[in-house]
């Protein structure tokens, strides 16, 4: 047997009793509990509780199992501010996705722009070159 500290023996069922009991007990008090806290029960602290293995549950008490699950979903309250903040983060990727399309089609246009000017110079110095080479002034000597 497991001695228990006085501040957690009042919390988690003794191991006097048998599993059976220990899980319904545990049970009881989870369910109980629901009007304290709206923290949402997992079956690992379901276990911690009743003072079986997570293994041992899953085994012989998949009822129990259940049981915790359904519990858990009822008390789902507690998690509507993850929803919440879930749903608004959502949003706000999709904002930031119309955003970034935006963004991307501004630099296409930029980059277009920036090619067609690096064409038309291209071509511009041709043409001062071709001019150049048509024009070629005489050189003239400047006596000294």
């Amino acid at each position: 047997m497991r001695a228990h500290s006085s501040s957690r023996s009042n919390t988690r069922v003794t191991r006097s009793r048998p599993p059976r009991r220990r899980i319904d007990e545990a049970l009881a008090a989870l369910a109980s509990s629901h009007e304290r806290t709206r923290e949402r029960p997992s079956v690992a602290s379901f276990c911690r509780l009743a003072d079986v293995s997570r293994n041992t549950l899953y085994r012989y008490y998949p009822d129990t199992v259940a049981a915790v699950r359904r519990l858990a979903r009822r008390r789902g309250g507690g998690h509507s501010r993850n929803r919440d903040t879930l749903r608004a983060l959502r949003s706000e990727l999709e904002a930031l996705r119309a955003q970034l399309a935006r963004l991307a089609t501004l630099a296409d246009y930029y980059h277009t722009a920036a090619v067609e000017a690096r064409a038309l110079l291209a071509r511009r110095e041709r043409e001062l070159a071709s001019l150049r080479a048509r024009e070629r002034p005489a050189l003239m000597r400047v006596r000294p």
